[in-house]
């Protein structure tokens, strides 16, 4: 076989200088403290940041150097040459390797790595007769697995917290394996078995605590086995069941069966419907079409040669020539993708390819990195999937308006991609603004955010807008944090004005809209809908002789007979094969959101709801979340303690009342990621706290979490283990804030200057020094000398019981004289009293006594 040169001449090399440069592998990072070199890729010239970067990572080669893709893509172009006959072998070498460097044609990853391609793996297709256990097997894996990943998350909880009340109770043996007498332990089994936990896992779980071992049993990664097959062969004869209402050999109607097919497919994506069994070829070489799409028309020529050339090369390497950029092509060509000419174009590029290569052709999707690596601005045969580039409009849509005027071209880019500015807007509410005080430099800040890409309603917040010019504006400072990002709507900026300016910054993304352009030429830019796409399909399918892998990517408003008629057109016109997918209603985003919105000022409506008592009208009115303001001079402590070998510092502020409204937490010695995460995490818990969310709440949440750094607790008196650093932080809070005994792992009141001790039950007080707990520096000095310490309300009565508490203790059969079980009965046991409803019961001994109402009786039954 003879190789003629197209790109390269017999005394000149492909990659000789200037057409390689050196660019930066990443984007520098704007707050790092110190300035980074980065990693530099050497790339062929035309190649775009996306591109080199892709190329970089197809190279395997390490990011802690510099990468050079020279001699990788003469490596590759050597390799793909020996499949040349040996007086041609040369000449194909330069050609590959030029082609390569215009981004004609890319091979498939395993060839960059060395490696021979894989063999082709055959289909998993059920047969039509398998139709309904396939359907089946779908809808019971996608709901098997939800199942089971969520009873195995509670499973474990419910049994780890079994095991924990277990081991991190202070008391004997026998008291802290028995519900009876720990308390924590009793709650931990009631919500398992609320849950649905078997007794006879709850049962394993203590035993298992009692050896020492807190992790719940294995098996609970258990997922059910997804089904054998993800494809199902559709006939022509179905079809045609469906449509004249016939009853399958089976008995049942063909059309119910349909829609149960519809209805998975709408549901799950799945099964991919194959109308005629494929020939599948593993995708040895990309060619991107659009490479050969100019203003000038089609370089058939080009083509040709290069299905010839990289066609050789992928028969060689076993595999197929997979096209892309057909789409792309189109567009460049300036033909509506929905229009005859488009489909017989198409058809013709295709057969040109088809006729050409050695090697079969194949519409199979690429990888990722092919993709990138090319600047393939379309995959398939689907239309222009995007109009922005990585400077300005893509390079298709470039080719498509040249010809144009320069005041039409820029027209068109201003409208596509926006000016990524203010100025020129004509907007009398930006005149308004900086009437009010509105400053360059606040303007000029703005301006960065929206040339960034931020949108305007959010460009203008109450950070860059300022507190002041918003009070000018007659906005208070608690609507100007309710307003959020609606502060532009809040200074009566009308909706259509704000909709102006973000098509004036950022574009209306799209030009089949565009008033600068001819009629003619915005029919080119037209949105291709899934109808047009199958037309497109079955034309290029019928030159090809083999399915182009179509798949549709229908929007989340799609329905299920939406769905079951473009399966029933795509049969009709004779299609290979299928695949429809739905995207979500935007609702991923919005259930994140769910709960914030609930709790947000800005967005939430006052909700008022009348009711009668007693021929008394009262409105309720449900006021929003409103954030509580700590003194400038406020309280608090700090707590050093050693976490496993990590030392931590617990840093609290206090409301005027003694309510938890702050913390800060400080691990000196960790990495800065693990500390700026912490650092953060303590904000955000802060801020919750002072929107009014309870301690109790991020007490139950965080505490026995489980990861590193975990262990021994040094430092503190009441905490003696921790399963992480969170379980001890909201276990040292919950029980300095909330009165959780039951999170401490010893006997606080030993350590409480309050607590009685055994030989002065008869005392009333404390002889401690108060400077030892009040900060000479938040009192300014002025300690005074008459403060002694009081015991606390709830061990001065146990206190002053003296031998009746002991008394009660011996009638106990099951009390014991452990200070673990003493801090349990005066501790509430979190059950609510059964006259009054109050949740105030506190042990004594085998019997509960309400604080509220006096009632007292036995435990309810477990």
């Amino acid at each position: 076989m003879t190789l003629d040169r197209r790109h390269t001449r017999p005394d000149s090399d492909p990659t000789a200088a200037p057409d390689w440069l050196d660019r930066p592998l990443f984007q520098a990072d704007p707050d790092a403290v110190e300035p980074d070199a980065g990693v530099s890729v050497r790339a062929p010239q035309g190649w775009s940041g996306r591109a080199a970067s892709a190329g970089a990572a197809l190279s395997g080669q390490d990011f802690d150097a510099p990468i050079d893709l020279e001699p990788v893509l003469d490596a590759l172009a050597e390799r793909l040459s020996r499949h040349f006959a040996k007086p041609a072998r040369a000449t194909a070498k330069g050609e590959l390797l030029a082609s390569m460097m215009l981004q004609e044609a890319l091979p498939a990853p395993e060839l960059w790595r060395g490696e021979a391609l894989p063999e082709p793996e055959g289909e998993d297709i059920a047969p039509f007769d398998e139709a309904r256990r396939l359907l089946r097997e779908i809808n019971a894996d996608a709901m098997g697995l939800a199942a089971a990943d969520l009873g195995a998350r509670i499973l474990r909880e419910r049994l780890e917290a079994v095991a924990l009340a277990c081991v991190n109770c202070d008391g004997s043996s026998e008291e802290c394996f028995d519900p009876r007498r720990n308390r924590a332990l009793a709650r931990a089994i009631r919500a398992a078995r609320r849950d649905g936990a078997p007794d006879a896992m709850i049962e394993r779980a203590i035993a298992r605590a009692r050896q020492g071992i807190t992790e719940p049993e294995a098996g609970l990664d258990f997922a059910p086995e997804a089904p054998l097959h993800r494809a199902l062969e559709l006939p022509a004869a179905a079809i045609a069941a469906v449509e004249a209402d016939a009853v399958l050999d089976d008995g049942t109607p063909a059309r119910a069966l349909f829609s149960q097919l519809a209805e998975t497919v709408w549901t799950h994506g799945a099964p991919r419907l194959v109308f005629e069994r494929p020939a599948r070829h593993a995708g040895a070489v990309t060619l991107n079409l659009a490479a050969f799409a100019a203003q000038d028309g089609l370089d058939s020529e080009g083509l040709a040669y290069a299905a010839t050339l990289w066609g050789k090369a992928a028969a060689g390497e076993g595999g197929a020539l997979v096209l892309g950029g057909l789409g792309a092509a189109l567009t460049a060509l300036r033909l509506a993708y929905d229009s005859d000419a488009a489909r017989e174009r198409a058809a013709e590029i295709v057969a040109l390819v088809a006729e050409a290569s050695p090697a079969p052709v194949s519409f199979a999707r690429p990888d990722a990195l092919s993709i990138a690596a090319l600047d393939l601005e379309s995959v398939g045969i689907h239309p222009l999937a995007d109009l922005s580039g990585e400077a300005g409009l893509a390079r298709t849509i470039e080719t498509a308006l040249a010809g144009l005027d320069p005041a039409t071209r820029q027209a068109a880019e201003r409208h596509a991609l926006g000016t990524r500015t203010l100025a020129g807007l004509d907007a009398p509410w930006i005149d308004a603004l900086q009437r009010q005080g509105l400053a360059e430099d606040d303007l000029a800040r703005i301006e960065a955010a929206i040339a960034e890409g931020t949108p305007v309603r959010h460009a203008f917040n109450r950070w860059t807008v300022g507190e002041e010019i918003a009070r000018r504006c007659g906005l208070a400072p608690e609507q100007l944090e309710r307003a959020g990002g609606g502060l532009l709507q809040a200074f009566g900026v009308s909706p259509a004005e704000i909709e102006t300016a973000e098509r004036w910054a950022h574009g209306a993304g799209r030009l089949d809209d565009c008033p600068a352009l001819s009629p003619e030429r915005r029919a080119v830019f037209a949105p291709a809908g899934p109808e047009a796409r199958l037309e497109m399909a079955r034309a290029v399918e019928a030159v090809l002789g083999a399915s182009c892998d179509l798949e549709l990517v229908l929007p989340g408003t799609a329905t299920i007979d939406e769905v079951g008629a473009l399966i029933a057109s795509a049969g009709r016109r004779g299609l290979k094969s299928i695949a429809l997918q739905r995207e979500g209603e935007a609702l991923y985003d919005l259930l994140n959101t769910i709960e914030f919105e609930g709790g947000d000022a800005g967005r939430r409506e006052f909700v008022a709801e009348e009711r009668i008592v007693e021929k008394v009208v009262e409105r309720v009115v449900e006021s929003p979340a409103r954030r509580r303001k700590l003194p400038d001079r406020r309280k608090g402590y700090i707590q050093k303690a050693t976490v496993g070998g990590h030392k931590v510092y617990l840093h609290t502020g206090e409301f005027e009342d003694g309510e938890l409204g702050e913390i800060f937490i400080d691990m000196h010695k960790e990495g800065a990621a693990f500390r700026s995460l912490m650092n953060n995490f303590a904000i955000a818990i802060s801020i919750g706290l002072q929107y009014g969310v309870p301690l109790e709440e991020f007490v139950d949440a965080y505490v026995f979490t489980r990861f590193e750094p975990a262990g021994p607790v040094e430092g503190n008196d009441s905490i003696k283990h921790a399963s992480s650093i969170l379980d001890y932080l909201f276990r040292e809070l919950g029980v300095s804030y909330l009165g959780r005994e039951d999170l401490s792992q010893t006997d606080a009141g030993r350590h409480d200057p309050a607590a009685l001790g055994a030989g002065v039950a008869k005392e009333k007080i404390v002889e401690t020094d108060a400077k030892k707990f009040i900060s000479k520096g938040f009192s300014r000095g002025q300690l005074p000398d008459n403060v002694v310490m009081l015991a606390g309300p709830r061990k001065a009565r146990a206190a002053q019981g003296g031998r009746a508490g002991i008394a009660e203790e011996d009638e106990a059969p099951f009390a014991s004289a452990s200070t673990s079980v003493t801090r349990a009965a005066e501790s509430y046991s979190g059950d609510p009293c059964p006259d009054c409803g109050h949740f105030t019961l506190v042990e004594r001994g085998a019997l509960l006594s309400c604080e509220a109402c006096s009632w007292s009786g036995p435990p309810p039954a477990q």
